[in-house]
């Protein structure tokens, strides 16, 4: 096969042309779905980011509702809360009592 019958393309037009077209369209095929699962695989790549960036803003809110939480139930916030409805500090530490249940 020279150089000038694969510029003309002598090889799609001659009898054993049908084996080259299949090979042809077959590379075609073989291309485009290659093409469309790169497509795939970076549009999971953005989804990734996207998801990772959310995954960190909700970390930083968790923090923050946790840390805010931890200084509601602090007993100065408690006090401070409660001493509007007349509630008052006691001036005795709490009793814990004990007690066995008899079965």
């Amino acid at each position: 096969m020279s150089i000038w019958s694969i510029i003309k393309a002598d090889y799609l037009t001659n009898e054993n042309a049908t084996k080259n077209w299949l090979f042809i369209l077959m590379l075609v095929i073989m291309g485009l779905s290659i093409i469309n699962l790169s497509h795939m695989a970076d549009a999971k790549v953005k989804k990734i980011v996207k998801l990772n960036k959310e995954v960190k803003a909700l970390r930083s809110e968790y923090v923050e509702l946790k840390t805010r939480v931890i200084k509601h139930k602090m007993a100065t916030d408690v006090y401070q809360h409660v001493s509007s409805d007349g509630l008052i500090l006691s001036k005795k530490p709490p009793v814990k009592i004990n007690f066995k249940n008899k079965k």
